[in-house]
């Protein structure tokens, strides 16, 4: 919230170089943005084989003994197929015609990224005369709030009511653990970086971070008005963000160290300016 509202601050602080220079633009941003599953794995409870942790922590236990029916049960098997469902991107833009034909913009987005993948436990029943095993499958919903600050240089082409649009992008990216919920049979436990209802576990997991990255801009700009002109763009982008725990941390905990690198998203969006 505090970051929406310095933003928000900065631009309006901006309209008045905007009304002294026409040179200036300002603008809305709203689009789609498709995150890289990669990046979802710190949801599924699979990094540092977490989950099994929590269904380890006494509380959590005798409360998943009870919804399966007073029935004992083990860990099975993480869900492989997880990723980030498409979220909404919005925004603001601020820019300044350097030529005819180029633009230079910064724009800010925020968005509300979603996760949800399963798992399963082996439900131990000793009233089962059967040699097949029970499993109950359950889900992980994630929850995640990602800021995008975008420095853009962009060519326009020449053209009466259709341009094209050609640029790149340096970006710098942010994100926060919003929530993360494991759910069985209409039941939820929250867990979080150290405790799960109390009791401390002994693995490690971030809840922010943040990265840096690059991209390119492809698109077209057309005329809505005298004053007013959208720019449809498909930006696709590489970035690098601190997701998982330091390798420190990982050490200190036995865990599996995974090297941060590059990973491709994209964002689709539509700006609507005020030239």
């Amino acid at each position: 919230m505090k970051l929406k509202l310095i933003v928000t601050c900065f631009f309006f602080s901006l309209l008045s170089a905007y009304a002294q220079d026409k040179k200036f633009f300002i603008g809305l941003n709203v689009g789609g943005k498709f995150a890289n599953k990669y990046y979802a794995t710190r949801y599924t409870g699979a990094y540092q084989n977490e989950l099994p942790l929590l269904f380890d922590n006494p509380y959590v236990y005798q409360d998943v003994y009870a919804v399966l029916g007073n029935k004992d049960f083990s860990f099975f098997e993480y869900n492989e197929n997880y990723r980030y469902s498409p979220a909404i991107n919005y925004g603001a833009l601020i820019g300044y015609m350097v030529s005819p034909n180029l633009q230079a913009s910064i724009d800010v987005n925020f968005s509300q990224l979603k996760v949800k993948t399963s798992y399963s436990l082996e439900v131990i029943d000793p009233g089962n005369q059967t040699s097949q095993g029970q499993y109950e499958v359950g889900f992980i919903l994630g929850e995640e709030a990602r800021f995008n600050g975008k420095f853009n240089l962009d060519y326009i082409s020449d053209g009466d009511n259709v341009k094209f649009i050609i640029g790149a992008s340096g970006l710098f990216n942010s994100w926060r653990m919003e929530r993360l919920l494991v759910e069985l049979k209409n039941e939820s436990w929250l867990y979080n970086l150290y405790t799960v209802n109390g009791a401390t576990n002994n693995f490690t997991k971030r809840v922010s971070g943040s990265g840096f990255g690059f991209g390119i801009n492809l698109g077209l700009e057309f005329k809505i008005n005298d004053k007013f002109v959208g720019q449809f763009v498909y930006q696709p982008y590489l970035s690098r963000m601190e997701y998982f725990a330091t390798k420190s941390e990982i050490e200190a905990t036995g865990s599996t160290y995974i090297k941060p690198k590059r990973r491709l998203e994209h964002d689709v969006t539509l700006r609507i300016l005020w030239k």
